[in-house]
């Protein structure tokens, strides 16, 4: 479909109890539409080296690995994968007439004044909504589906590294002190990786590397009384087979974005305490490595949006926030 075609569908649905006109959000590789009680996910018809929605019935497919794999941690949300149908020119969902041109993805309308990452900047996260996080999201790691494959420790690096890209745009529109960063963390990296390959390795055989989110941070979590944790990765099983430190890092990382290392340390102690799981000096130099890993990655997207957009804010407010990401990369290098 064509975003043209889903504006067409946003103006037709007419959802009970829908108050307002529906919103249409559109990403890299989706358009979300909010009418009512209900969102609607459609995937774009896109191919990347990580994901190929090109035909129908890949995001047909798409779409039921969305919803099988979404309700291990939020089956209160997602409901069911329906048609998008054509008659004319005109466009609906879940409609017995016209052509089947789509698949969607219904979901229940959460509220979006319980985002994490909202309720961080409005300071509104306490203490018990922690426990409760960290309860869920370990209760989740137990339960998931060990992967027996070893992590590609190269792969990884290769990641890693792939900040090397941005460098020379981080250093033109943040300053040359960020070129240099980015080389620092890349030869971290290289050292770090050859000094706990055997450490690394070692959790995978103990079952550490299990099939989990993949996509962990606060703007993916609703904080209801038992937290809403969505829109796990479901495009690229690689992307989610991850350690479970390394998922735990990503959102521990992203808290501390927020200037909430409270909050992150806490999520850490008690993460573990749940899972009964001891701590040494290893674990704990592993754990800070998956944060860098993380802060980098975040950087880099918001580097490649800043050389991607013609919006001047959208350009200031990328390089704003990748530079927070980049001083946090250094921060903990630093520790």
């Amino acid at each position: 479909m064509k975003t043209s075609e889903i504006k067409r569908l946003a103006d037709a649905l007419d959802e009970p109890a829908q108050s307002e006109e529906p919103v249409l959000i559109e990403t890299h590789i989706s358009w979300i539409i909010l009418a009512g009680g209900f969102a609607y996910k459609i995937k774009k018809p896109v191919l990347f080296s990580f994901l190929d929605f090109t035909t129908s019935e890949k995001r047909k497919y798409y779409c039921e690995r969305e919803l099988v794999l979404n309700r291990r941690l939020a089956a209160q949300m997602y409901l069911r994968v329906i048609p998008v149908c054509q008659n004319g020119v005109d466009f609906s969902v879940n409609q017995k007439n016209g052509q089947i041109v789509d698949y969607a993805l219904q979901m229940v309308r959460m509220d979006s004044a319980k985002e994490m990452n909202k309720m961080l900047l409005a300071g509104q996260v306490r203490e018990e909504t922690i426990f409760s996080l960290a309860a869920k999201l370990a209760a989740f790691h137990r339960a998931a589906t060990v992967i027996s494959q070893p992590l590609d420790i190269s792969a990884l690096g290769e990641r890693f590294n792939d900040l090397l890209s941005a460098r020379a745009f981080a250093g033109r529109h943040l300053g040359s002190s960020f070129s240099t960063l980015i080389t620092g963390a890349v030869q971290y990296s290289n050292r770090f990786l050859d000094k706990y390959r055997s450490a690394i390795m070692e959790r995978s055989v103990k079952g550490f590397v299990r099939d989990l989110h993949g996509d962990l941070h606060t703007a993916n979590i609703f904080l209801y009384d038992d937290p809403v944790i969505f829109d796990c990765i479901e495009f690229n099983d690689a992307m989610r087979e991850l350690d479970i430190l390394d998922e735990l890092a990503f959102l521990g990382m992203d808290i501390e974005a927020y200037g909430r290392k409270d909050l992150s340390d806490l999520l850490y102690n008690e993460y573990h305490r749940m899972l009964g799981i001891d701590q040494n000096q290893g674990t704990i130099a592993l754990y800070v490595y998956y944060k860098c890993y993380r802060a980098n990655v975040r950087a880099k997207v918001l580097l490649l949006r800043a050389t991607e957009t013609k919006d001047r804010q959208v350009f200031a407010a990328s390089i704003h926030s990748a530079r927070g990401y980049l001083q946090l990369l250094a921060n903990y290098m630093e520790a």
